[in-house]
């Protein structure tokens, strides 16, 4: 069997991509968890991670959608983190799928207070930023997150990796496909709703804390009633390239309401694109949705250990004092 068919099938966010590198090794969850500083930086969240060997921090985004996480192909030859034996993978990413060549040696790396060591993979991050954003350097994945209950607090500027069990499961919505294949086991799924006018319709969302914008698929937009020809689409006309530089036909709308649970988001730009991914997520011909960080900015997010269930609540940074302590059992 060949490398490709031996891993499982794993995404990244809209111009990215990954399959599944070594598991991670972290070190012990601390009582209270691992609350790691994180800032939006252009249209991604990212962290500071560092690795032993290396003179500076580097800039990784936080995406719960990535499969594997993953280091500049170029950054990653400069410093000489290449594993000698070069492997050749299959990628799938939101735009469509192509090969990798590396991954690095198991490297000890740390962010925070916490410590793991992994291999990453190597793969070209040059075109992830956009405008004047300064280089993504690195990826964080749900290879390591899942490993823990993870709170991804945006306006709180943290992100907490706590001791699996540990987080209440207050407000929380179970994965929406209990029954989803084992390589997409630690991909987060939630039940959404789309609303424009008197249209209602239900979605598979697929939290997404790298992509940069919340993308329908086709079935979507056809179920609340918006056609190719539809006064409200507007071209893009850039489309959205994945890593494979495939460039997918896109559409932008202006959806007035996305709710999921009890939670609203206001009038809010989408695309509408017939992205790979859903294929690979065996969503490609019902209602779904990919939820970007446009989406998820706002709140607070938690994905229990696992992504067995999604609880969505108000920023820590909106509790009183000693709240977001309080908050882990």
């Amino acid at each position: 069997m060949s490398l490709r068919l031996a891993l499982p099938i794993c995404l990244l966010s809209l111009s990215k991509a990954a399959v599944c590198a070594a598991a991670p090794s972290p070190s012990t969850p601390a009582p209270e968890g691992h609350r790691i500083p994180m800032h939006l930086v252009g249209k991604h969240p990212r962290v500071q991670v560092r690795i032993d060997g290396v003179d500076r921090p580097l800039s990784f985004v936080v995406d719960t959608a990535a499969g594997a996480s993953v280091v500049d192909a170029a950054l990653a030859e400069r410093l000489g983190l290449l594993d000698a034996t070069p492997r050749r993978m299959q990628v799938q990413g939101a735009g469509g799928s192509t090969a990798a060549t590396h991954v690095t040696a198991l490297q000890a790396l740390s962010s925070g207070d916490l410590r793991w060591q992994a291999q990453l993979l190597a793969m070209d991050l040059s075109k992830v930023a956009e405008g004047d954003a300064p280089p993504v350097e690195g990826i964080l994945g749900n290879d390591l997150m899942a490993r823990f209950d993870l709170r991804f607090d945006l306006p709180a500027g943290h992100v907490l990796l706590a001791p699996p069990g540990s987080l209440p499961r207050t407000d929380c919505l179970d994965n929406a496909l209990p029954q989803r294949a084992a390589g997409l086991q630690r991909f987060a799924f939630v039940p959404a709703q789309l609303r424009d006018g008197g249209d209602r319709v239900p979605v598979i969302g697929v939290v997404d804390t790298g992509a940069a914008q919340t993308v329908l698929n086709p079935p979507a937009a056809r179920a609340l009633g918006v056609a190719e020809d539809d006064g409200r689409l507007r071209r893009r006309e850039a489309g959205t390239r994945g890593i494979a530089e495939q460039v997918i036909e896109t559409w932008l709308y202006t959806l007035p309401t996305l709710a999921i649970g009890d939670w609203q988001l206001p009038p809010t730009e989408v695309r509408i694109s017939a992205l790979p991914v859903f294929a690979v997520l065996g969503l490609a011909d019902r209602p779904a949705a990919i939820l970007g960080i446009d989406a998820l900015r706002q709140r607070r997010v938690d994905v229990l250990a696992n992504a067995t269930a999604v609880c969505l609540g108000p920023s820590d940074a909106a509790l009183p004092a000693g709240g977001a302590r309080d908050a882990v059992r």
